[in-house]
């Protein structure tokens, strides 16, 4: 057994050891000292591998009222110096500590299997020493018993961690602590005035990407008001993706939301690399900057316009959602919009169209979106826009794979918003807005219209025009290599001639799958008797799709609409 630093035998009273502790695991246990005190700290440490990841050993002591590291193995210059370690490492150290709570804890930590990349801060040169050395030996459950941490002071008394969390918590506005995988919290707040908020918040990420995180949310804009990413963070101990915001801010009067929100690995007593030096405190906890602060502080009051016009949300796989609204004047709104991108395309996405002229005036693509949290394909566009008096479909379409409660990959941060959501910009607006249901509206400018369009149908409706008419021509329909396969045409009744085909050659992409084609065109019509017609073959039609439907599968055939 390699002897690391032994010191004199010295009297010491009360102790607290820390022992049996297998791979991926982390104990810890509390004590107090009534006075400033000299403890010593000895015990077993080292380096093995276990399956395919490399397991390190190592224990520290934590300022349960501070929450800062007092003494760390790893920080020990001796350890740092090693060199061809082959057996477990035997240590025993004389430390100061001042008067106060502390907190003991030991770990078989699991890192990367590489000796050049041990995804440790400021451990590096340690690691490889260790690991490089020859043996590499191999953990085996008997280990365990030899693998230890033990604190002794004649002044030390054993204290129950979770009294210790408890006790710092016992002040705190919100705490959410221990957070685990795939977990979200939130909480709202109302403050009176401007106040100051501390926060200290534990959590993953790295330059561009935030994995366990908290942010704040205006509750009437839903504007970020504050967010924890790598640029506002410190390193937190252990893995270099361990993150920790310790800080003040301030916010003006008003109400907010703070949301904590976990991925699916690397969580508390889940870690899968080496964890925070403050393990217990994984989530976030917020106080009041001072007691007239606090006094600022009352109980969450909802504003009004927190309450979404639209909320087609928590979507799940192969749906169809819609809902009309109408405005009796011109409005600003918000539009919150989650989905799926796959293949440099949306496949979960929604849309708004003018409900009289079937125009799209919003729609979620591919390039104005933002990265939503979890999977690289979740994807989040929000926007302002401004919305003329009228009437207007809202629509959301979504995929056979990934959505909410059933995700294929990492889940979006805001899981429960995945469809769109449309808010009112002033709390005003929100009395010149009301529902209808689309399914049953009918425009008064459409003149006719073949919709919906199923397999083998071929289906026909006329109509009159009485003067000479410009009309606007919208078809939707499948076609591939110059030619159309789910098509319409206009013929005019009384000369027995076609006055207007969809062609291939003269159609765009309608969204989704390549084969999905659009008209939108305007034409002069002279005063007689047409009829309009649409055909479609034996595959992918209205809610019959073997590819991604298009943009507006509800105008799957073919409308005329009045002109402009």
């Amino acid at each position: 057994m390699a002897l690391l630093f032994l010191l004199p035998a010295l009297a010491f009273g009360q102790r607290v050891e820390l022992k049996d502790i297998y791979p991926r695991e982390i104990d810890g246990t509390g004590f107090s000292l009534s006075s400033d005190s000299k403890v010593k700290i000895d015990g077993t440490a080292g380096v093995f591998r276990d399956e395919w990841q490399g397991i390190v050993y190592y224990g520290w002591i934590l300022n349960s009222d501070t929450r800062e590291v007092a003494w760390h193995l790893l920080d020990q210059r001796e350890m740092r110096d090693l060199r061809d370690v082959e057996e477990v490492i035997e240590y025993s150290y004389e430390v100061d500590l001042k008067k106060g709570n502390y907190e003991l804890y030991f770990t078989g930590s699991p890192t990367n299997i590489s000796g050049d990349n041990w995804d440790v801060d400021g451990f590096g040169d340690l690691m490889r020493q260790i690991f490089n050395s020859r043996s590499r030996r191999r953990f085996r459950s008997s280990m365990a018993d030899e693998l230890f941490i033990k604190v002794e002071s004649n002044g030390l008394n054993e204290v129950n961690i979770n009294d210790l969390i408890n006790a710092k918590n016992k002040d705190a506005i919100i705490s959410f602590t221990r957070m685990g995988e795939d977990e979200d919290e939130e909480k709202g707040f109302t403050l009176t005035g401007e106040t100051k908020l501390k926060i200290y918040a534990l959590g993953e990420g790295r330059r561009r990407e935030n994995f366990d995180y908290v942010w704040i949310q205006d509750a009437a804009t839903r504007k970020r008001v504050f967010e924890m990413d790598y640029r506002n963070t410190n390193y937190a101990g252990g893995a270099n993706k361990n993150i920790v915001f310790n800080d003040e801010i301030s916010l003006p009067a008003g109400s907010y939301v703070l949301r904590y929100s976990s991925d699916g690995s690397h969580s508390y007593r889940e870690w899968n690399a080496m964890p925070p030096d403050d393990p217990e405190f994984y989530g976030v906890t917020v106080w009041a900057a001072s007691a007239s602060d606090k006094n600022k502080i009352v109980d969450y009051v909802e504003p009004k316009i927190a309450k979404p016009l639209v909320a087609l949300t928590m979507v799940r796989d192969d749906e169809l959602l819609s809902e009309g609204m109408k405005l009796s004047r011109d409005l600003e709104v918000r539009v919150l919009c989650l989905g799926e991108e796959a293949s440099d395309r949306m496949v979960d996405y929604g849309w708004i169209i003018n409900a009289e002229t079937r125009e799209k005036v919003w729609e979620m693509d591919d390039w104005g979106n933002d990265h939503a949290g979890g999977a690289e394909k979740n994807r989040m566009a929000e926007e302002t826009i401004k919305l003329p008096a009228g009437d207007y479909i809202v629509y959301y379409v979504s995929d056979d794979s990934h959505s909410y409660r059933d995700w294929n990959a990492a889940r979006p941060y805001e899981e429960d918003l995945w469809g769109i959501s449309i808010w009112a910009v002033n709390e005003r607006d929100m009395s010149a807005v009301s529902k209808f249901d689309p399914r049953g509206y009918t425009s008064k400018n459409v003149i006719a219209e073949i919709t919906m369009v199923g397999n083998d149908e071929s289906l026909r409706e006329t109509f009159e025009l009485e003067e000479e008419t410009k009309v606007r021509v919208l078809g939707i329909g499948e076609g591939s290599d110059g030619d159309m396969y789910d098509y319409g045409y206009i013929r005019n009744m009384d000369t027995g001639r076609t006055v207007w085909e969809m062609r291939y050659r003269y159609s765009d992409h309608a969204g989704g799958a390549r084969k999905n084609r659009e008209f939108n065109e305007t034409i002069t019509l002279e005063k007689g008797r047409y009829r309009i017609y649409f055909e479609s073959d034996g595959s992918h039609s209205y809610r019959r799709w073997n590819a991604d439907p298009p943009s507006n599968p509800e105008l799957w055939g073919i409308s005329i609409v009045k002109g402009n």
